[in-house]
């Protein structure tokens, strides 16, 4: 990534210290000078205000244990596991017994024991989404523990996406048209695109059961409006045509996915990433599959998703857009 000048973030003259070093992007920013195993309450206070106006923060070089994090996800809010988000079995966590970890925490990874894989998603490449978008209240903050990664050149980048600032950039039109609006989000596919249990593609989307989210979602923590897509596949613009709702869908993720609204995150062991899943997409390029990649990952509760009355007379969110020169083709996913 590329970084900007560093700036200092603290609540007082000793408190609260350390480095935060904003990526040269529209969202991000490495935070330096922290162990995130010794944080005390005035400096997460600190870091919590940083995390909500860069929306993704990355710490190196940390030495987190799964039993660390269950403790750095538990200042963020109250953890909810993925099983518990899923409400059911999923045959393809089997494997996560095998590493007898907390319940707060989930294995992402291509590996396999004894035929069983230890982890989720793993090696191909993982659409643009929000966690647990098809939920009725979505997850909040969300965060991923770099265990072994393949080198870099191997693949396995992570790009997050600016929610704030792809509902900034809309055309004005297109905001009042949208205002108002709601996207089921159904659980049809995986973000793997892998069909989940029970489900088919051929299944017709207006029947298929699943909350109903605004377009315009208005965050409960800033008050600045989001741009809500959740995910893709699975989604449909209640009250539309399916030739319609597809036709608006269409277009405003084109508009989202633009590059200059994108951070990419290449990883090394040791990284700690936190993302706010309100505000921001993420996917995952393919890697290597004979290369080991082990994340432990978590999430604390969030909220039913809303639109503010005076929503569209709200100000942006001060998390700039990058300028025009970062807006051309992307030199892999243009």
């Amino acid at each position: 990534m590329t970084l900007a000048r560093p700036t200092m973030a603290g609540t007082g003259s000793r408190e609260a210290r350390f480095e935060v070093v904003p990526a040269d992007a529209a969202l991000g920013a490495e935070v330096r000078g922290l162990d995130l195993r010794t944080l005390d309450g005035a400096t997460f206070q600190a870091l919590h205000a940083t995390w909500l106006h860069h929306i993704v923060l990355v710490f190196r070089g940390q030495s987190l244990t799964a039993e660390d994090l269950v403790v750095l996800v538990k200042r963020f809010g109250t953890p909810v596991t993925s099983s518990g988000l899923h409400q059911r079995n999923l045959e393809e966590r089997a494997g996560m017994r095998r590493l007898n970890l907390p319940p707060e925490v989930t294995v992402v990874s291509n590996l396999r024991e004894r035929g069983e894989a230890i982890g989720i998603l793993g090696d191909g490449e993982v659409v643009w989404h929000a966690d647990f978008s098809f939920k009725e209240r979505p997850t909040a903050a969300r965060m991923l523990v770099a265990m072994e990664v393949p080198a870099r050149e191997k693949g396995g980048n992570t790009f997050f996406m600016n929610c704030y600032a792809a509902y900034d950039a809309l055309p004005r039109d297109l905001k009042q048209r949208v205002s108002g609006m709601t996207i089921k989000q159904a659980d049809i596919v995986d973000t793997a695109m892998k069909v989940r249990p029970g489900m088919s593609r051929d299944l017709d989307i207006r029947t298929v059961p699943g909350p109903s989210h605004p377009v315009i979602s208005t965050h409960p923590e800033t008050g600045h409006n989001l741009l809500f897509l959740g995910r893709r596949h699975g989604s449909y613009v209640n009250g539309l045509s399916l030739e319609d709702s597809e036709a608006l869908l269409d277009r405003l993720w084109a508009h989202a996915t633009q590059p200059g609204f994108w951070y990419e995150h290449k990883w090394s062991t040791g990284d700690v990433v936190v993302w706010d899943n309100r505000a921001a997409l993420h996917r995952r390029d393919a890697f290597d599959a004979a290369s080991r990649r082990v994340l432990y990952a978590a999430q604390v509760e969030g909220h039913r998703p809303v639109e503010a009355p005076d929503a569209l007379n709200r100000p942006p969110h001060p998390r700039h857009v990058p300028s025009a020169r970062r807006h051309g083709p992307h030199p892999k996913h243009a």
